[in-house]
Parts: structure tokens; C-alpha cells; sequence
């Protein structure tokens, strides 16, 4: 018996065309909640974007930052910052390189290297740019992820190595986001089950891209969304509709959720 599923936001449950949750679908996670099924959101972003899916829906938990800042409404489960001598090969990195960037702390947000790149925030995820800081700023702090504008092509030609000691997981083409390494969204969820008491046996999640893979393959039933790439769907259990068709919806009802 499912009693926890975990979402990601964009492609999942916030449309990329409308940058929110359909009407369906919150009726939907109503009559989850009213069955007694726990829901998380579980997403790359930082806790200060979660808003389209956080906003409407009162979620009982949250993966926030890849896995590296997991929290309910009354205590953070998981904190896991990128290590000091990783975050100042990062700043050296980008120094060498004037790769644009955004930096996210447990509650600050900012950037470095500004860049035109760096506008498809506000033009196609509707999320604000923060303002922009010296590089060096860096040093010294909690810096829990860094979105790098990087190309799919770039980290191909770049090779795996471009971020040393640290971890880069993709959903968007045109940014990656950069982790300490041994992260991810599996690491989240079990930092939440742990604190319900929930089997891993009993756990569903939703995703759309390559960061979602970690969640999807350790989930008891992984679902991947019909807008997935190929090889995100050839790793889940299912595959559903598109997110503009309302696919987490048409995957309940196949799994006798709804």
C-alpha cells in the first residue's frame, strides 16, 4: 500500500507553458491527502521558489536543493552543504572559466559571472534573478548548490571532470545544477521516511528529468512523466502523460490511487 509519494515541481507538477499546478491535479492531491496518503515535493529548487506548487498545497515535507536541504514545517531533516574545499575549486573554476552562476544557501540566493545565459530564469521558469555578488563571496559559506549555465554540449565536451569533487545533475538543457557529492533526491526521501516511519516499500515518486533518476530508481514505483527525456523513461517503473495532460493524474488512477 502507497502511504508517501514524492514530486518534483517543473515538468511534474507545475507546467512549463502555465508555471502551475492544474485545477485537476490539486483535486487530486486533496483526495490523496484525504485517504491518508503523505506528500512531498522533491525539486532541484530553493526553498524561496517553491512557491508554485508549496503555495497552492499544503505538502507534509520537502526536498528542496537536489536533496541537500530537506524540511517539514516544523524542523529540517537534512543539511548536507558542499564541503570548503569543494566550494573554493568551485570559485577557482569559475573565476578561470566566467561560467554564470547562481548560489543558493539555507536562505540566501545570489549570483555570480551575470550573464544573458542566465534570463531564461525569469523567461521560462518564472523565477526571479537574485541580485549579483562578488565571486568571492562564496568562500567561507554554507553553499548548498550551484546552478551553472552549462550546456548540455559544453559538459559533453567538457568531460565528467569539470567540477571536481562534486556532483552535477541536470534537468534543463541549458543548466546544471552542481552538489556535494553523494547527493540527491534519494538521500531526501529517506531523510523524510525516517522521520514518519514510512517503508521505502510503501513509496511512489513522480519526475520529469535527470536529476529525478536517484528518486525515481529508489522509490518502491518510480513514474516517469511523458515529457521525460528517453533515458529517464527506460529507468522508471511506469510512464504516464505529459504534465500538460495531467499524467500524474492518469497514473493514480492506473495504480488504483484515485
Amino acid at each position: 500500500m502507497i502511504k508517501a509519494i514524492f514530486f518534483d515541481i517543473d515538468g511534474t507538477l507545475v507546467s512549463f507553458q502555465t508555471h502551475r499546478v492544474s485545477d485537476a491535479l490539486l483535486d487530486g492531491l486533496h483526495r490523496l491527502r484525504g485517504r491518508g496518503v503523505k506528500l512531498f515535493l522533491a525539486t532541484g529548487r530553493h526553498r524561496s521558489a517553491i512557491a508554485a506548487a508549496a503555495g497552492v498545497f499544503p505538502f507534509d515535507g520537502f526536498i528542496t536543493l537536489n536533496g541537500q536541504y530537506c524540511f517539514t514545517q516544523e524542523r529540517v531533516l537534512r543539511s548536507n552543504p558542499i564541503p570548503q574545499a569543494q566550494a573554493a575549486q568551485l570559485v577557482k573554476l569559475l573565476e578561470d572559466t566566467g561560467l554564470p552562476c547562481i548560489l543558493l544557501e539555507e536562505r540566501e540566493t545570489y549570483m555570480v559571472n551575470p550573464s544573458p545565459r542566465t534570463e531564461l530564469f525569469p523567461q521560462q521558469l518564472d523565477i526571479p534573478l537574485p541580485p549579483v555578488l562578488p565571486l568571492r563571496h562564496i568562500l567561507g559559506r554554507e553553499v548548498y548548490q550551484a546552478v551553472a549555465f552549462f550546456t548540455r554540449e559544453e559538459e559533453l565536451a567538457a568531460g565528467p571532470r569539470f567540477f571536481p569533487g562534486l556532483e552535477a545533475m541536470r534537468w534543463h538543457p541549458d543548466f546544471v545544477d552542481v552538489i556535494a557529492p553523494g547527493g540527491g533526491k534519494d538521500q531526501g526521501m529517506d531523510a523524510i521516511l525516517a522521520h514518519f516511519g514510512i517503508p521505502l516499500e510503501a513509496t511512489m515518486a513522480f519526475g520529469d528529468g535527470e536529476n529525478d533518476l536517484p528518486m525515481l530508481r529508489h522509490a518502491h514505483i518510480g513514474v516517469a512523466m511523458g515529457n521525460a527525456g528517453s533515458y529517464v523513461k527506460s529507468q522508471a517503473d511506469y510512464i504516464t502523460g505529459t504534465v500538460d495532460e495531467d499524467g500524474i493524474l492518469a497514473a493514480l488512477e492506473h495504480f488504483g490511487l484515485l
